[in-house]
């Protein structure tokens, strides 16, 4: 790391990183003793990261730094940020909402189909036995005979309780929306796809077609971007050690079979495999958005 600019509280250091990372320089903020310290990853950075941290710290009010921040606010996910009191229900219904439907919005069409099928799976049994006959996963000779290939993906969208659909698409929310800035709208739908096909299928085949939920893409897209942010930092992928050792550790109590609730064990196992494996694919390419 290369230290670039040292300030005596957060709110300015996280400010000038958010805008760094907007403008393609990869930084982070190290704490050392009262001081607040932005480094770059590379120094080869350094001259333009220079110029930059000169105009932030004479214009630091300057609409373009906060607006950078807003645009990374995932960036509080991955990051702990000492002094900000922000919720991620806040930022999801911020006054830049529209601005983030369009800069994400193949994050958002994925949470809005799922919200959908939600809703019609508890307004009526009319619906619900709709949904259930046109979107769970079948045998795969079954789909043979039919060509309901979709079938592949939709267990994706069903989930059977308000905590089921709530925890997995605020997961995705914070993971997606990473993959979809940096490295593009097709990217992610490849990256979603693969992970889905990957993770029902082994489901299917272990456990038979009675499940769903988007808990194998999570887990896919937690293994992606964790992957990513070891094989390439510079690509601006970081997420906290003590958010992937939760997950993994939820991973392991799905398997000790201790909750009241069957869990999709093998689907959260080959989806963060399958992430895991894709994250390599996409680093020896070397190539982000």
């Amino acid at each position: 790391m290369f230290t670039l600019v040292c300030f005596s509280s957060p709110q300015p250091a996280y400010t000038l990183v958010d805008y760094l990372s907007s403008q393609h320089i990869s930084g982070v903020v190290s704490k050392s003793e009262e001081q607040y310290c932005v480094e770059l990853v590379n120094e080869a950075d350094m001259a333009q990261a220079q110029i930059i941290t000169a105009h932030f710290i004479n214009a630091p009010h300057d609409p373009r730094y906060q607006a950078a921040s807003w645009d990374n606010d995932n960036h509080q996910l991955y990051t702990s940020r000492s002094g900000n009191n922000s919720s991620i229900f806040n930022r999801l219904f911020n006054r830049q909402s529209k601005s983030q439907l369009t800069r994400y919005p193949l994050t958002y069409l994925i949470m809005l189909v799922n919200i959908v099928v939600f809703g019609m799976m508890i307004v009526s049994i009319e619906t619900r036995l709709w949904v259930d006959s046109r979107l769970f996963i079948a045998p795969i000779h079954e789909l043979q005979q039919t060509g309901q290939w979709w079938r592949l993906l939709t267990p994706n969208f069903l989930h059977f309780s308000g905590i089921h659909i709530t925890f997995n698409l605020l997961w995705w929310w914070i993971l997606a929306r990473p993959i979809e800035q940096h490295l593009g709208k097709i990217s992610l739908v490849i990256t979603f796809l693969i992970i889905s096909f990957s993770a029902n299928i082994g489901q299917l085949y272990v456990d038979g077609p009675n499940f769903g939920g988007m808990s194998g893409v999570v887990y896919g897209l937690l293994g992606f971007t964790w992957w990513l942010g070891w094989l390439k930092p510079q690509w601006g992928f970081k997420i906290q050690t003590q958010i992937v050792g939760f997950m993994l550790v939820w991973l392991m109590i799905g398997y000790a079979d201790v909750l009241f609730v069957s869990m999709a064990n093998t689907a959260h196992s080959l989806g963060l495999v399958s992430g895991c494996l894709l994250a390599l694919g996409w680093a020896k390419m070397g190539r982000s958005k």
